[in-house]
């Protein structure tokens, strides 16, 4: 074999291991004012911010904010959550789908 087919192969290789962990994510939107540190699948210590949306890991969400409220639920691959307040407690929902 060519050098330069080793080299394609390989990148070929590192792209497919690439993209298979990026489709392995969820989104949340946090439409709170808090910003949680959140473990879920097998990633600890992502951060979600007040008002932004993250891209996460797939698997058992547990989340805190610095104010000690909490957030738990999962998520599957591609599913998209959002974190509401109701009555002062943050809540983790499923993103209900834009109506056209």
């Amino acid at each position: 074999m060519s050098r330069t087919s080793v080299i394609i192969w390989v990148v070929n290789g590192f792209l497919a291991v690439a993209g298979s962990q990026a489709a392995a994510a969820c989104r949340v939107s946090n439409e709170t004012g808090y910003t949680f540190t959140v473990s879920s699948g097998n990633a600890a210590n992502q951060r979600v911010r007040a008002h932004a949306t993250a891209a996460i890991e797939a698997g058992k969400i547990q989340g805190k904010s610095d104010d000690g409220k909490t957030i738990s639920g999962s998520c599957r691959d591609g599913g998209e959550l959002v974190i509401q307040e109701k009555n002062g407690v943050p809540l983790l929902m499923p993103k209900k789908p834009v109506k056209r």
